[in-house]
């Protein structure tokens, strides 16, 4: 049977702890690497500390979907909270940069895993047409997390030390097993015989880490013609054949073919590639822009940010609230998202004569269009999939999702870093962002590489059209009522 109104209470606010314990920590670090560096020393490594959280836990997300799919969610969410938690630990006492890195991607094992997980466990005690308002909530507790990471990991750097930024971790997760432990153990859960495909989750693990290394290092730490870095493409090409070879072999898939040709899961994630692809790059590229093309000091570029991520998370909320009051998933993100997209070409066209407290004004304009879009995909791949299936598509949308991230991400630093290459006169070697901040520019130069964001913001706003594009092919169904769910197969965990 469901659990009770109460305990239903219960596990979304457990679920919604360790979302924001696993999202927290993509983002805290940042603001704290140049001390993480100077104590730690071997500088050249910095930008694995929040590379390898974010590969780990992209490569985690489907996998941890699939295992609480065939085992339940609970002791594969206390399995993922444990692994995060002792990853937090080697951070907190880590003696040197390699151990941080290595701290670092444990968490994001178990960080991805919560992600996933925390979004499943909701999925299975909340009926869709009442779903839209949790998903509105996790949504929120996303994007403020985003934003309090280097907030909070700056005041606790500079008061405490950087290592405090990990030791946090372990009340917090302490708190959020006890929240959840107990209702968990009586939500209904589809324990099934079924076999884990160890080999298809070694080929997903080794393709993605492949092809995600090859991303974070080119054009920063290898030439995008190293021989190197094309051998790590075409190891993940190879790997990646196999592992869509093998899912379509076993019993239990990984990520089942039948979700790409579902009318409604196929086309999310590929809208929501394009989409959240297009707006983390811009979250990532935008406080670039004002740091070296308006001079922005680097302590007020977060708070240029904060109106974007309330407005993200208020029309992610309402849009979870239209849901369940007219049964509709497709309209919201429809009518919302030629708004975001007119804001970043608005961003692309006015932007030499853009000022910051206008940058702040168009994102906030953004956030308008692309809040309706988290919670709604969300829901309709969930009240698209089987019971059997929930934890899969969700783990599925969240590698789509950090998937674009990740591709869009490089893909703007490398045309941003290309174009400046060509067209800002005498600008000496930029090995990456970071170098480009650091470059002392004249006004023409400013004004050169002024050029160069505009056609990133233009481009940005073409992919986030392509994303609405595709979410015009995502099919309506009727969203199901709570009473649909009562006879749900399933044993107490």
């Amino acid at each position: 049977m469901l659990p009770s109104q109460r305990d239903t209470n219960v596990i979304v606010a457990g679920a919604m702890l360790t979302l924001f314990l696993a999202a927290l920590d993509q983002t805290v670090v940042a603001t704290a690497l140049t001390k993480i560096a100077a104590e730690l020393g071997n500088v050249r490594l910095i930008a694995w500390v929040v590379s390898a959280y974010l590969l780990t836990a992209t490569c985690a997300m489907p996998i941890s979907g699939k295992l609480s799919d065939i085992h339940g969610r609970r002791p594969v969410l206390i399995a993922a909270l444990g692994i995060f938690l002792a990853g937090s630990l080697i951070c907190a006492n880590a003696p040197s940069m390699a151990a941080l890195i290595a701290g670092r991607a444990v968490q994001g094992i178990g960080g991805g895993a919560l992600m996933t997980l925390s979004q499943s466990v909701v999925a299975d005690v909340v009926a869709p047409r009442e779903r839209g308002r949790y998903a509105g909530y996790f949504a929120t507790v996303f994007a403020s997390s985003a934003v309090l990471g280097p907030v909070l990991g700056g005041f606790v750097t500079h008061y405490i030390g950087w290592p405090f930024i990990f030791w946090l971790n372990l009340p917090l997760g302490v708190l959020a097993y006890f929240i959840a432990n107990r209702a968990l153990k009586r939500m209904p859960v589809q324990r099934r015989p079924a076999r884990v495909d160890y080999l298809g989750v070694a080929l997903f693990a080794a393709a993605a880490t492949s092809f995600l290394l090859a991303l974070s290092s080119g054009g920063v730490m290898l030439s995008w013609t190293s021989p190197l870095l094309l051998s790590a493409f075409a190891a993940a090409v190879v790997l990646g054949g196999l592992f869509v070879k093998r899912q379509t072999e076993v019993a239990e898939p990984i990520l089942p073919p039948k979700f790409f040709a579902d009318a409604v899961i196929g086309p999310v994630y590929l809208a929501l590639f394009c989409l959240f692809g297009s707006y983390l790059a811009t979250i990532v590229m935008v406080p670039i822009f004002l740091q070296v093309a308006l001079g922005v000091p680097v302590n007020e570029v977060g708070i240029l940010l904060i109106p974007l991520t309330l407005t993200t998370a208020t029309f992610a909320s309402l849009a979870g609230r239209y849901t369940r009051w007219s049964g509709r998933y497709k309209p919201p993100p429809l009518i919302s998202l030629p708004i975001a997209i007119a804001a970043l070409l608005g961003l692309a066209v006015s932007i030499k004569y853009a000022s910051p407290l206008g940058v702040a004004a168009l994102l906030t304009v953004m956030g308008v269009g692309m809040g309706p879009m988290f919670p709604t995909s969300t829901l309709a791949v969930q009240n698209a999939a089987q019971r059997g299936d929930l934890g899969a598509v969700t783990g599925g949308l969240g590698f789509a999702r950090m998937l674009g991230g990740a591709v869009l991400t490089a893909a703007a630093s490398t045309l941003v870093l290309g174009l400046a290459a060509q067209w800002v006169t005498g600008l000496g070697g930029v090995n990456g962002l970071q170098d480009l901040v650091r470059q002392p520019l004249d006004p023409a130069q400013r004004a050169q590489l002024i050029d160069v964001f505009s056609v990133l913001f233009a481009g940005l706003a073409g992919m986030m059209t392509l994303g609405w594009a595709l979410f015009w092919r995502v099919a309506e169904r009727p969203l199901q009522e709570r009473k649909d769910m009562a006879g749900a197969p399933g044993k107490a965990d």
